[in-house]
């Protein structure tokens, strides 16, 4: 078996990476739990929806979000070229900003920047609300559309470029025009203060390019492959027989390629009232490989306008805006892993919702449909995620242009699901000795620490050499994993030098009760193995 150098980043169970064998154990995904709604679309340039785009913890504790704020205006959408009968293109944009104490009750300050809807008239345009008025007084206005921490979630260590910003059109452009935007990319070492430095755009850096091309920004830096990474749906931009994931990447962030790096497989289901595909993917850094927050759609292609019509393609789709994507259907949220720099995905446990969606058709979460990436905080990651009440379908019926729902559009608002720091996969042992072992290591670190739920059970860790054993008297070299264990033990550090591991932490510290520390196997070719009852292991560390 190839020696694999690991060093002091998690080393998590999300894929078969780093195990050489594991004797009855199973790969269990951990749900978060649910927190609800905690950024409300209530208000009137919010009947659309107020979806996250950017939330960060400062560092005396408190949150600063910036989200989409959408809200519906018939009327004013009946102006729009080509989409004057088109309710699904009615709706307008801008860019809010909120802050808060805890990160779950927020506040939205009156910036006074731009106008927005002052009121909601629901029988103009009944069931579609219409707005009424205008005011400044509101939370719109943010001069940045998209943000991304590389210092953080990007895999880049020059402070200088800890964020990877994208501009809004200029004060009183941008509103109500979502799909407007600054092209140019800029770094910055600290998170602009747009509402209290006049100065704050002379504090940006030209990044000399304009991030992904399409419509997001830039997501972290490979430095496998030396090339910027974005991740986005569509690698083409045109006609796809079904959504798809797609890598774009930049050596010099004005030259890109693209390439469809994860899309349905046959063991996916596809039948046409069940047709899964990817919605989108948010990629974050955590060590030496990438995570990913997959949306997974379960689009119904049965529905009259959910799609083309399968039994014969040759018919129009009857909406204007149609594509082979456009459809009725769910959404969750999945996890996956990518370890060369995000050029493939592994679908081990994407196959199953990390963050389901809700049952109910008005359920807050029916749909899932983004998350960003987690904020610390504690022992604890918090997940900002984008929920929708309502199927995936604006139009319920393209000839009187009604909503899905009879009596209301659905909207997105911003929900908080909450998880112990880096638990999304565990591999769980019931109440009967099992055995993991790792593939060949060189270890790097004085200490072994693990995240590990031993609460009810116990573990116990051990180190074995990784040179191979003499088999079948002498006749035959190997390195099977199993006979690792039995025949290189290390004095010291075997299961019974392992002071028995009885707790619920998301570091501990394993210790040896004789014997050298860890420190004295520096270099040295070995395998851990772990001895595991009625326990959860989710990963390990040196350090």
């Amino acid at each position: 078996m190839n020696t694999l150098s690991i060093n002091s980043h998690w080393q998590l169970f999300l894929d078969d990476f780093i195990i050489a064998r594991a004797t009855g154990l199973t790969r269990v995904v951990h749900h978060p739990r649910p927190c609800g709604v905690v950024i409300p679309a209530d208000k009137p340039w919010e009947t659309a929806g107020a979806s996250p785009i950017f939330v960060e913890r400062r560092d005396d504790g408190s949150f600063v979000a910036y989200y989409s704020a959408r809200w519906w205006d018939c009327d004013r959408g009946k102006t729009l070229k080509g989409f004057e009968n088109d309710r699904a293109h009615h709706i307008f944009s801008g860019i809010a900003y909120a802050e808060s104490e805890d990160g779950i009750h927020w506040n939205k300050p009156s910036l006074g920047l731009v106008e927005a809807p002052a009121k909601v008239d629901w029988k103009r345009n009944s069931p579609f609300p219409s707005p009424e008025g205008v005011t400044k007084d509101n939370n719109l206005g943010v001069p940045i559309s998209f943000i991304t921490d590389l210092g953080r979630y990007g895999n880049v260590d020059d402070p200088a470029k800890r964020y990877a910003i994208r501009l809004s059109p200029p004060a009183g452009k941008g509103v109500g025009c979502s799909w407007k935007y600054s092209p140019n990319g800029y770094f910055a070492g600290e998170l602009p203060n747009f509402l209290n430095d006049p100065d704050w755009q002379k504090r940006l850096i030209d990044s000399g390019g304009s991030f992904d091309p399409r419509r997001h920004l830039l997501h972290f830096y490979d430095s496998l492959n030396d090339e910027w990474v974005a991740i986005e749906q569509g690698a083409t931009g045109g006609w796809l027989p079904s959504r798809e994931i797609a890598r774009f990447a930049s050596k010099d962030l004005v030259h890109w390629y693209s390439q469809a790096v994860l899309y349905p497989d046959t063991d996916d289901p596809h039948r046409p009232d069940c047709y899964d595909e990817p919605m989108s993917l948010q990629p974050f850094c955590c060590g030496q490989v990438a995570l990913g927050l997959l949306s997974w759609f379960h689009s119904d292609r049965t529905h009259p306008e959910g799609g083309p019509n399968l039994a014969d393609t040759s018919k129009p789709v009857g909406h204007t805006d149609h594509w082979p994507w456009c459809r009725k259907g769910t959404n969750e949220m999945r996890i996956t892993i990518s370890r060369d720099g995000g050029k493939t995905w592994d679908r081990k446990i994407s196959r199953q919702p990390w963050i389901p969606h809700g049952t109910e058709q008005r359920s807050y979460d029916r749909l899932v449909i983004s998350a960003l990436p987690p904020i610390t905080v504690g022992e604890e990651d918090w997940f900002y995620c984008s929920v929708v009440d309502g199927d995936h379908l604006v139009i319920r019926n393209n000839t009187d242009q009604q909503p899905y729902y009879h009596d209301r559009p659905a909207k997105s608002q911003t929900a908080l699901y909450i998880q112990k720091h880096n638990r999304y996969v565990s591999l769980t042992a019931n109440n009967y000795k099992e055995i993991l072992i790792t593939k060949p290591i060189i270890i790097e670190g004085d200490r072994l620490q693990l995240n590990v739920d031993a609460s009810r059970g116990i573990v116990r860790a051990g180190i074995v050499s990784a040179e191979k054993v003499s088999t079948f008297e002498g006749t035959a070299l190997s390195d099977a994993p199993h006979l690792l264990l039995r025949e290189n033990p290390i004095d010291g550090f075997t299961f019974d030098d392992c002071e028995p591991i009885l707790c619920d932490s998301i570091e501990h510290t394993v210790h040896f009760k004789k014997g050298p520390d860890i420190s004295a196997l520096k270099g040295q070719r070995v395998c851990l193995a772990f001895e595991m009852v009625d326990a959860d292991l989710y990963g390990f560390r040196f350090r």
